[in-house]
């Protein structure tokens, strides 16, 4: 390895994110139309190689000699002008167009169920609190009444 993880890291966001992003901003500020494909495409591809990286990042790096420094290299080559439409007409779309179904599929069904079970959770919660403020103000009221009783029996 020639370089350290860190300066891995740091290159990768100034080539793979910043520069990027820029040239977003570029072209959403002054409207160029043809470079909207090139640059979803990009973004596209830059997720599913953040999403690679993140699963098999610690198995690569112990098997693959200069395995950082082959990523700058991909990243640096994915920002190239028409090699991430390149890629992504080729390979992504065909794989995408043939899956969208299901993929849309198990995106809605996740989003469905994480939804239920997040309001479930908050429904468990709020029941939850309702049960302890229940229980609470019965003992609050029993204090209070055994001090009415207390003062009254004081006074005699």
């Amino acid at each position: 390895m020639v370089i350290s993880f860190l300066t891995y890291r740091f290159l990768s966001i100034l080539i793979g994110i910043l520069y990027p992003s820029y040239q977003t901003y570029k072209s959403i500020k002054y409207q160029y139309y043809d470079q909207y494909p090139l640059l979803l495409s990009y973004w596209i591809l830059f997720s599913l190689f953040q999403i690679f990286e993140y699963i098999f990042d610690q198995i690569f790096s112990l098997i693959f000699p200069f395995y950082y420094e082959l990523k700058l290299i991909f990243i640096f080559w994915l920002t190239y002008k028409n090699f991430s439409q390149l890629l992504f007409y080729h390979f992504i779309l065909p794989y995408l167009n043939k899956y969208e179904n299901d993929i849309d599929y198990l995106f809605n069904n996740t989003i469905h169920r994480l939804t239920e079970l997040f309001l479930k959770l908050i429904l468990l919660i709020l029941n939850q609190q309702q049960q302890i403020t229940n229980e609470i103000i019965p003992i609050k009221t029993n204090f209070a009444s055994q001090y009415r009783k207390l003062n009254s029996i004081q006074r005699k």
